[in-house]
């Protein structure tokens, strides 16, 4: 698979730049031994995450995301990019000798890209610093949404260049198509930033003073987006028991869980209840998914914001989730060569997830199958706003169209504030490996002692034995949305035809 050829190609040149920085060297890839040449074609998310000081020439044409998240390297293609090229990069040079696809530097902060043929759509997209120079023509949208930095073309451009921008400036050299409203343009001289001077004059480029200039006006174009909520309990859901009586209290009830991926070497997550805590940093009561600073054990959640930021350092825990909610839309290649950055600097069988809303389930379900990940956190956050319970038979029947679980991938469920032990017991009794939500309503021991006191009222010893014939609707609207039996009911309503 081209990834699997990229994640390699990651580690190996990982590899040979921790030599290559101490001596000042520069890594050559695509060349043999005796200087022939071995382009590499079609790989996803080369040259990401360069470390600072470092450089490297490759020869080849790559696919999505060359050149990622950028930390200072120095990177030289010898032949053309597809999209994404140069994205989240902070700082460092990436320099492409033919074209590039769409949406090249896109979110890039810092540094510089020069691109010496031409790019297709939405150049310099939501960038908010460095310089993005394409010495051809570029397509429509050039700079859409940029707060900062400087974008050059030294050819034409397609329609609404800085269309939403709020910052920074565009320059173009030659044609320009339609000019969006809330854009300002002018021609003359321009305060071109001195970063971008000095990139500018290392090529030899002189900008005329009939170039077109675009700015910011006072009221950049901005849509309003709606608020979506997720809850955080299963209204409407009831338990009932296996049939077979009350476990004793003297019998030992386990309600530890472990989740693990598919793969062979995956790693395991064990956790002390099908609950996982989502916090801003880690913590010292087990594994959490964290938004920064993970510990071994913890979950990455990366977003935008971490993306921005990310080092390899940041990546020595126990797997990602890949949040989809936070990242603009993305390609399956796309998506991909992110997914083929994250690893090539984690640890063989580190856990990799994806994130979405559960009105988004169904493809976020067919991705994991497809990417062969680990699972998925379905945020309970939904446009129609139906809610935690409408969520799980969404979630059900997303699984079984993909081969989610039936592949051993697991499947967590983001609901918000704090969750019962109720709550807990009924996603088990769904096929749900374990809640996420920031807190337990109550402390940790009294939501354990509660949910085993569920578990024998049930007539079971752990969550093993317990599956969807455990769940009933306590009224006639539930059993309508969800498909469970009605409580006092032997058979479900036909609204699904689905087996219990």
């Amino acid at each position: 698979m081209a990834s699997d050829r990229s994640v390699k190609l990651n580690r190996d040149l990982d590899r040979m730049l921790v030599q290559a920085i101490e001596r000042d060297l520069l890594v050559r890839i695509g060349w043999g031994r005796e200087g022939d040449e071995k382009p590499k074609n079609g790989e996803i998310g080369a040259l990401s995450l360069l470390p600072d000081e470092s450089r490297s020439l490759l020869l080849g044409n790559l696919g999505e995301g060359a050149g990622l998240m950028n930390r200072g390297g120095t990177a030289t293609v010898q032949g053309s990019v597809a999209s994404m090229a140069g994205g989240w990069m902070s700082s460092g040079r990436l320099v492409v000798e033919k074209d590039a696809g769409s949406r090249v530097g896109f979110k890039m902060s810092g540094g510089s890209i020069v691109i010496h043929g031409s790019s297709e759509d939405n150049a310099g997209s939501r960038m908010s610093g460095g310089t993005l120079l394409i010495r051809g023509d570029s397509g429509s949208n050039v700079g859409s949404g940029m707060s900062g930095g400087t974008v050059i073309i030294i050819g034409s451009s397609g329609d609404n260049p800085g269309i939403g921008m709020t910052g920074g400036q565009i320059i173009i050299c030659g044609e320009c198509g339609s000019i969006p409203q809330g854009v300002l343009s002018e021609r003359g001289s321009v305060n071109v930033p001195e970063d971008a001077l000095d990139l500018i004059s290392s090529l030899g480029i002189e900008i005329s003073d009939g170039s077109l200039v675009l700015k910011a006006g006072d009221s950049p174009f901005a849509d309003e987006h709606p608020s979506v909520s997720r809850g955080e309990r299963f209204s409407g859901i009831g338990i009932v028991g296996s049939g077979s009586g009350r476990v004793d209290s003297t019998a030992d009830v386990r309600i530890g869980g472990r989740m693990r991926g598919p793969r062979e070497e995956s790693h395991e997550l064990i956790l002390e209840r099908p609950w996982i805590p989502i916090l801003d940093d880690s913590s010292n009561i087990g594994p959490c998914i964290v938004r920064g600073a993970p510990e071994s054990g913890d979950l990455l959640m990366v977003g935008d914001d971490v993306l921005a930021k990310l080092e390899k350092e940041s990546l020595n825990c126990i797997g990602v989730i890949v949040d989809l909610d936070d990242l603009p839309r993305l390609n399956d290649a796309e998506l991909d060569s992110i997914l083929v950055s994250i690893r090539s600097r984690m640890e063989p069988g580190s856990l990799v997830l994806l994130s979405d809303r559960v009105d988004r389930v169904e493809e976020l379900s067919r991705r994991c199958v497809e990417l062969n990940l680990d699972g998925i956190l379905v945020d309970a956050a939904s446009l129609d706003g139906a809610g935690a319970t409408v969520a799980l038979p969404r979630i059900g029947m997303a699984s079984k169209k993909s081969g989610l679980a039936a592949g051993q991938r697991f499947i967590m469920i983001r609901l918000e504030g704090a969750v019962s032990a109720d709550t807990i017991v009924i996603s088990k009794c769904a096929g749900i490996g374990a809640v996420v939500s920031p807190d337990l309503e109550g402390s940790a021991e009294e939501v354990d002692s509660k949910i085993r006191g569920i578990l024998r009222e049930m007539g079971v010893t752990s969550f093993s034995e317990v599956n969807r014939s455990n769940l009933r609707a306590i009224d006639h609207g539930t059993a309508m949305q969800t498909g469970l039996r009605l409580a006092g009911l032997e058979r479900p309503l036909p609204t699904w035809t689905r087996r219990d």
